[in-house]
């Protein structure tokens, strides 16, 4: 997929702010807090949301921000404005504990009629690896600007998948526990990584079949939802019997038709 206009923008933003994240990676000092939810917030975060927000502001004015730390800049809905939805670092757990698995997630929506949001292009970046993903509606997805596609369709049982449990306790956990027994009887393997927008890019990038997760703000899954679309991945709301994915949703299940199906009949 060619990378340009707005996409190459995004491109660049989106690597900025993972080059700040490495500057704060695996520092002794780093300072961490706990928020109300439990989930932590680092001052790398903080740094990559600078990074970001200021970038947005300089090159798309007009649109709306909803950021996880900074929170939403404006809640009109006016069809056709834009808005980005951004987690300037998912997987802050991982990052505080030296964990190579995190990444910065872009997600740039426009507003329907009916004030809901469709995700039109998404980046998410690992700054590990270098590897970037993008992805624009009806154009496909790409890595490091080449095409990616899900991994070809298999049965469940030779599935390799992953999942997350969020910051669950009690009776919550218990729920999540019970879902992942009911896959883990038929899947040949299940991985809990820690970020929901590389999971999701990994199912782009054909190493996951599926993934699914409850628990999670659109922050998580926005940018990583369309590039799964892309990619020709399937992408559903999480225990709604809903054909189709909202990014304000709770919750994604996806992956490749087999795994998705599977996974649905499961939830």
């Amino acid at each position: 997929m060619e990378i340009e206009g707005d996409l190459k923008t995004l491109d660049q933003i989106i690597r900025a702010a993972g080059d700040k994240l490495m500057s704060f990676y695996r520092r002794d000092d780093l300072r961490v807090t706990q928020k109300k939810d439990d989930s932590l917030v680092t001052e790398a975060d903080l740094a990559s949301e600078k990074v970001i927000i200021d970038a947005l502001t300089e090159h798309f004015p007009g649109d709306k921000i909803y950021s996880e730390e900074a929170g939403l800049s404006s809640a009109d809905r006016h069809e056709g404005s834009y808005i980005w939805i951004v987690d300037p670092l998912d997987g802050t757990t991982n990052f505080s504990n030296h964990y190579p698995f995190f990444c910065v997630s872009m997600g740039r929506g426009v507003f329907t009629k009916d004030g809901k949001i469709e995700i039109v292009q998404g980046g998410v970046y690992d700054p590990v690896r270098e590897e970037c993903f993008l992805a624009e509606r009806g154009r496909g997805a790409s890595c490091n600007g080449r095409d990616i596609s899900v991994r070809p369709d298999r049965p469940p049982e030779e599935g390799f998948i992953v999942t997350g449990f969020s910051y669950h306790k009690g009776p919550e956990l218990e729920v999540d526990v019970n879902r992942f027994l009911r896959v883990a009887e038929v899947c040949q393997s299940i991985r809990r990584d820690g970020a929901a927008a590389l999971d999701l890019a990994y199912v782009a990038y054909g190493i996951y079949d599926g993934y699914w997760e409850f628990g999670l703000r659109p922050w998580d899954i926005a940018a990583g939802s369309l590039i799964v679309q892309e990619a020709g991945g399937y992408v559903y709301d999480t225990g709604r019997g809903a054909d189709s994915f909202d990014p304000e949703s709770d919750g994604i299940l996806c992956g490749t038709r087999s795994m998705s199906e599977y996974l649905r009949s499961k939830m």
